[in-house]
């Protein structure tokens, strides 16, 4: 019987046909880890936190799929959305890579890479994630609840609270 005796995710008996942990089969890159465990199989480099071998990992003040740090959610099925026609930094309007994101306290509740060719007409969404009840939404904006927004500056990787020019 065949089986990953050794917990490397490679079958022991892979070329043999008996159970055998030190035959587990082919190792391309001689790293030590055969190719059906190793998550980088054609180089010796080891694979960074974000999976990308021989990578250095995410950009400064960035998660690995290029969220700001701060702006980090879980999707609820209870979600609401404002609409902003001009988003600025000091006067200048925000770059396609800026973001924008709501806030009940600490707690970000929604966010939004601020590309303002993808919105309807220039006037640009920022949805706003409220509490559904599960405990990943914990936290999370309540009926009469309004929400704060920061922006984040990625030339700077800088974050800015957010001034409405109207009452929201």
């Amino acid at each position: 019987i065949c089986g990953d005796s050794d917990g490397d995710t490679c079958d022991d008996c892979s070329q043999l046909g008996l159970l055998y942990p030190n035959y587990d089969g082919p190792d391309s890159d001689g790293d030590g880890l055969c190719d059906a465990g190793d998550p980088c199989p054609e180089t010796s480099e080891a694979a960074d936190e974000c999976g990308v071998c021989g990578g250095d990992g995410p950009e400064e003040g960035l998660t690995c799929d290029g969220t700001p740090a701060l702006f980090q959610l879980v999707t609820s099925t209870q979600a609401a959305y404002y609409y902003f026609s001009t988003v600025t930094i000091n006067g200048s309007n925000v770059d396609l890579n800026d973001w924008v994101g709501a806030f009940n306290g600490d707690i970000c509740v929604g966010a939004r890479k601020w590309d303002t060719s993808l919105c309807g007409n220039g006037i640009c969404d920022s949805p706003v994630m409220g509490d559904d009840g599960w405990p990943e939404s914990s936290g999370y904006m309540l009926p009469g609840d309004i929400p704060t927004f920061k922006i984040y500056d990625a030339s700077e990787n800088a974050y800015y609270d957010a001034v409405p020019s109207e009452n929201i």
